[in-house]
């Protein structure tokens, strides 16, 4: 494993919660196998493509690693909800990340299309479509096999994730969808997705990346129980939500 140099940002606006700054430890990785990678998960590193990061702010510490048991995970009402509406309408195919013209112009489209629709109703910055497309070509560099899982919607592309398959488990990368089927919540049929496809496969464990209290678009996560997140010791101990008050 090879990180080379971990530098530090300055503190900038914090993207999860509008009151705080946010500073960021970033390394590149020249190259990285997915168990080297799981590892680093333990220790709050989070990556897109070869390029790592993790919260390092001064005055907050509400990024929380956060993961998802397979075998205990019970869906609730409304996910079961999700999974009957969802499961002949949105149809999954999985690819490999590569540089395919034909991938990187459908994910580059829905991630514009996504960042737009957010733009507009919960004011992200705005992007254009050279971001989009330098977003995407920049996922194709990855250190080792990432996947793309493609959600169909008839004949059309309409939401796709990236996804880490790991030697415990699943690790959500980031998912876009178009704003056409934003009624059907394709991010909680993705996620439902990754658990059943974690389970058809053996694995332990669905990796959700950061939770973050009190941030808007982070509040799903918690909703799949139960659920670990990363002690500050760097074990995985139960999420609150699981414990009955």
């Amino acid at each position: 494993m090879n990180l080379g140099p971990i530098l530090k940002t300055p503190p900038h606006p914090c993207g999860y919660l509008a009151s705080e700054l946010a500073t960021l430890e970033q390394a590149y990785a020249a190259d990285l196998s997915s168990a080297e990678y799981r590892a680093l998960l333990d220790a709050r590193w989070r990556r897109f493509g070869r390029g790592l990061f993790r919260p390092v702010c001064a005055s907050c510490s509400k990024c929380i690693p956060i993961r998802i048991p397979v075998d205990t995970f019970q869906p609730n009402r409304s996910q079961k909800r999700n999974a009957r509406n969802n499961r002949h309408r949105l149809q999954l195919k999985i690819e490999t990340v590569s540089s395919d013209p034909a991938q990187l112009r459908t994910v580059t489209t829905l991630h514009f299309l996504f960042h737009g629709m957010q733009q507009e109703q919960k004011q992200w910055r705005e992007v254009d479509p050279w971001d989009s497309a330098g977003f995407v070509h920049e996922m194709t560099d990855q250190p080792f096999a990432v996947e793309l899982w493609y959600y169909w919607y008839g004949d059309q592309v309409v939401a796709a994730g990236y996804v880490d398959p790991l030697p415990d488990g699943l690790s959500a990368i980031y998912f876009v969808h178009h704003p056409r089927v934003r009624d059907f919540a394709p991010g909680i049929w993705n996620v439902l997705c990754m658990l059943e496809g974690a389970r058809l496969r053996g694995l332990s464990y669905l990796y959700l990346g950061y939770w973050v209290k009190g941030s808007d678009s982070m509040a799903y996560k918690a909703g799949f129980l139960p659920a670990e997140i990363l002690s500050p010791e760097g074990v995985w101990v139960p999420h609150p939500a699981n414990i009955p008050i």
